[in-house]
């Protein structure tokens, strides 16, 4: 399986490389055809991208986040160990709320 961390902290970057070696990095998704189909792809993207991610690319997507997130401050590798919290998405259902 290809796995692909969506992620421009280096410490978050540097942490999850050491899991997942053969992980392609991609500091900014534009485009959804950057990712391989049935990929894992872990980071942080707004819902929609998600939702087409796992809809259209047939990808699995975890979502890294921290159990405590000091805002403005870059996390080494070892406070990420520390404080990440990795979270799959199973299933997504959207839909656009009109006012």
């Amino acid at each position: 399986m290809k796995v692909v961390i969506v992620s421009r902290h280096e410490g978050t970057i540097e942490f999850l490389k050491d899991k997942f070696p053969e992980a392609k990095v991609i500091e900014h998704l534009k485009d959804i055809n950057e990712i391989p189909e049935g990929a894992l792809v872990l980071g942080n993207l707004p819902l929609d991208m998600i939702k087409e991610l796992m809809d259209k690319r047939n990808a699995r997507f975890v979502l890294v986040t921290f159990k405590e997130a000091p805002r403005g401050k870059e996390l080494s590798k070892e406070e990420v160990a520390k404080l990440l919290k990795l979270v799959e998405v199973k299933k997504l259902e959207i839909e656009e709320f009109k006012i």
